[in-house]
């Protein structure tokens, strides 16, 4: 018989007995279970500020085109007016002629252009036009068949635009009710979080995620990079790989002689458009909105930001338009290189992109962070940024 059972048996009974230290196995075995069960409601909780976020992008995506087609059915109404005021001209002059025919005894078949045209087929619009034509001699049967059918087209336009609207109203009525029952499950999760593990235990275990994403992404970045160009990264953060920096592969090319052997030097990075003297005016605007609270999809200066709310409004102050999504805004500006960032410009954030702040220096950024938050001046989380723009 090995010692090996018995030795087993023996640390078990010393255990069972209290002898060597049962107490403070059991009390580690409790801490490991409490920290597991943490990260775990601290996993529920990042899921839920993921979907949220998600919304909030869908819900500012909806909302710029709901703007855009209440201008485009502006216009189209405008249209519509106008043809009919045309069209009316034109049946009042019809008019007339079919009262005079009618007194000199005379007949026209004007029927069709006095009920909706839509009912009658073309070639009867046509030969009702037709005949008119003839009788006054002023115009084709084409030209006013011309009239109706652009007004018929337009009037369908307009009411594909005005579908398209209801609908989009809909929908944003849908993700407004949607984000509200994630919120709701949110603060009921942390704050029983914080109910079973305390505030400060929470709010450790966020900023021990956040420290740990962002020292993973640095390193999976500096692992990717070539050596870095003379002059280093001014900006405080790593650049991607791909962005900036450059250097040759495979080698110095020596003496430069251009013979063979060589390889071919990087190309030049691209020069940053230059800053926009409004630049200035949107950090001044970010800053006066420190403390507001963010709120899904708001624009409401001193109540209310979501993230690309907040830096589509302190552009606007600056007189340049941004839309009301990260996403549409990084499609909308200048990219630059993270080592170039110069206050005013957008840090973009997550792949796909979801959350925008504003540069003002220093490796800081103004942003909405999400629900339960304050528009704050923070670190950029650097390791995290996708992508850097510049409007102007």
């Amino acid at each position: 018989m090995s010692r090996r059972p018995l030795r087993s048996l023996l640390v078990a009974t010393a255990l069972a007995a209290g002898l060597i230290g049962g107490p403070q196995i059991v009390k580690a075995a409790g801490v490991a279970e409490a920290e597991q069960s943490l990260e775990a409601a601290q996993d529920a909780l990042d899921n839920l500020v993921d979907q949220m976020g998600q919304l909030d992008e869908d819900y500012g995506a909806a909302q710029d085109r709901k703007a855009e087609l209440d201008e485009e059915i502006a216009v189209s109404q405008a249209k519509v007016d106008q043809m009919s005021a045309e069209l009316g001209a034109v049946q009042q002059v019809l008019q007339d002629l079919a009262v005079t025919k009618f007194t000199s005894g005379g007949s026209t078949a004007l029927s069709p252009l006095f009920s909706d045209a839509s009912t009658y087929s073309a070639a009867e619009q046509k030969a009702a036009l037709g005949r008119v034509a003839l009788d006054t001699g002023e115009a084709t049967a084409d030209d006013l068949q011309l009239l109706v059918d652009e007004l018929n087209d337009e009037q369908a336009n307009l009411q594909r635009k005005l579908d398209e609207a209801a609908q989009l109203v809909t929908t944003l009525e849908q993700k407004q009710a949607e984000f509200e029952q994630l919120q709701v499950a949110y603060e009921q999760k942390l704050a029983a979080a914080e109910a079973a593990y305390g505030k400060a235990q929470v709010e450790a275990e966020m900023a021990r995620r956040e420290a740990a994403a962002d020292a993973a992404a640095a390193a999976a970045a500096a692992a990717n990079q070539p050596a870095p160009a003379t002059g280093g990264n001014t900006g405080g953060g790593t650049t991607s790989p791909g962005r900036g920096g450059g250097g040759n592969t495979g080698g110095d090319t020596g003496s430069g002689s251009g013979s063979g052997g060589g390889t071919t030097p990087a190309p030049p990075k691209p020069t940053a458009p230059p800053v926009s003297g409004k630049a200035g005016v949107a950090v001044s605007a970010a800053y006066s909105q420190l403390g507001v609270p963010y709120k899904f999809a708001a624009e409401s200066p001193g109540v209310a930001f979501d993230c690309s709310g907040l830096t589509k409004w302190a552009w606007g102050r600056a007189g340049v338009y941004l839309p009301h999504q990260s996403r549409a805004q990084y499609g909308a500006v200048a990219r630059v290189s993270k080592d170039q960032a110069q206050p005013g410009d957008l840090i973009f954030y997550y792949s796909p992109i979801g959350h925008v702040g504003l540069y003002v220096g220093n490796g800081m950024m103004v942003h909405a962070p999400q629900t339960g938050k304050t528009v704050s001046l923070v670190p950029v989380r650097w390791g995290k940024v996708v992508g850097v723009g510049r409007p102007g």
